[in-house]
This record gives structure tokens, C-alpha cells and sequence, in this order.
């Protein structure tokens, strides 16, 4: 993929000041968190970055000068309901992997639903999300992707979602998941990029980037 994508998904983001890596926080205090969800995400650096990032993305979106009132009312309430969701994470049999396919989601609904989610990436760790055309499958996939440490890519169509965390490549950037039908795998090499689902054989994809 070009420079801006390829950069995001093969390069660690690190907080660090001479030599030193500091542990990420999240955008809320965690002297003052609530319930077991966010005391999690306050003891972990991936989801404490990805909460910054919807964080960031949610401001610019309502901020954004263009967005009507009406929008911005309807943008407040999403991310009351959304918190709501996230923080409901720990009933779950896998606390951390349900809230951050929670945050992975909501970031692409940040970034798909509004156009001011977008307007710094360059102060975010977030990109797209761009189309990727596969043949085999009837429609566009919207791809997400996070630079955390790991990072993931979060694939969209129809009413299926996958999320992947990125694993060691000598070339490109190599993501994975185990789901319950068995090992999904998205390779990006440049703007070409390889999908393979469980009892499929890999389909060769194109992913479409913005001018």
C-alpha cells in the first residue's frame, strides 16, 4: 500500500522520552474508574491506546463545524450507548478480546460516519476505511486498521465483521485470526493484499485507496 498505510501498519508507535517507554493511559482517569472494564483498560497498554484513539476520533467528529445539530446529538447519544457496551465487556467469557472488538467497531464508525473523524491522521494511529474488492465475495470489504502494539486490521461486510491482530512478516503487514470455523488470514503486500477464510481457498484482493 502507499507510504501512509504501509507506515501505520509496520511501525510500532511507542511513547518514549530519553530512552525511557512510558505505559500508555487511557483518555479517563484511572484513579477515578468504574467497574471492572475500565480498570481493565487502565492496566493495559493496547486497550488504554485504542480508548486515546476513539477518544480523539469522537472529539474531531463532534467538533467537526460541518455536522448539524441534529447530528451532534445523535453522535452523543451513540457514544453514551457505545460506553455503555464497552463497559458491559467484563460479563463476557473474554473480557479484553470483547472490548477491543469494541473499540476496533467503534472506531470505524467513527471514521466511516464522520468526516471530521478523519481530518488529523496524522496525529492518530488509525486509517481508513479503505474498500478492498475480493472475488469470491459479493461485496466491498471496508478495512480498519490500528497501529497498537500488536496491531489489527478490522474487516467489514454485509453483517460479518473479523477482527485480526498483526503477527511477525518478513514482508508486508501480516494479520491473523482464529474464529470458530478455524484460521482467517489478510496478508497486505502494496496495494494488493491476500484473504484467506476458514474453507476457502486465498483470494487474491485489490484495496482501493483514496486519491
Amino acid at each position: 500500500m502507499p507510504v501512509r498505510l504501509a507506515a501505520l501498519t509496520a511501525t510500532p508507535v511507542m511513547l518514549c522520552t530519553a530512552g525511557i517507554v512510558w505505559a500508555a493511559s487511557p483518555s479517563f482517569d484511572c484513579k477515578t474508574a468504574q467497574g471492572q472494564t475500565e480498570q481493565l483498560i487502565c492496566k493495559d497498554d493496547t486497550l488504554a491506546r485504542l480508548d486515546r484513539e476513539t477518544t480523539r476520533l469522537y472529539g474531531l467528529a463532534l467538533d467537526a463545524r460541518s455536522l448539524p445539530t441534529t447530528q451532534k446529538k445523535m453522535l452523543l447519544a451513540e457514544q453514551r450507548g457505545w460506553i455503555k457496551g464497552r463497559n458491559d465487556c467484563w460479563k463476557s467469557d473474554d473480557a479484553k478480546a470483547c472490548a477491543t472488538t469494541s473499540y476496533l467497531q467503534r472506531i470505524y464508525e467513527l471514521r466511516h460516519g464522520y468526516a471530521g473523524a478523519h481530518t488529523q491522521d496524522d496525529k492518530g494511529i488509525s486509517r481508513g476505511p479503505f474498500g478492498i474488492r475480493c472475488p469470491g465475495i459479493d461485496a466491498v470489504i471496508a478495512g480498519t486498521f490500528v497501529q497498537t502494539e500488536p496491531g489489527y486490521a478490522y474487516l467489514r461486510w454485509l453483517d460479518r465483521q473479523l477482527v485480526l491482530k498483526q503477527t511477525v512478516s518478513a514482508s508486508g503487514a501480516r494479520y491473523t485470526a482464529t474464529i470458530a470455523d478455524g484460521e482467517a488470514l489478510f496478508w497486505d503486500k502494496g496495494p494488493d493484499a491476500q484473504l484467506v477464510l476458514p474453507g476457502k481457498p486465498g483470494m487474491n484482493c485489490h484495496v482501493e485507496m483514496p486519491d
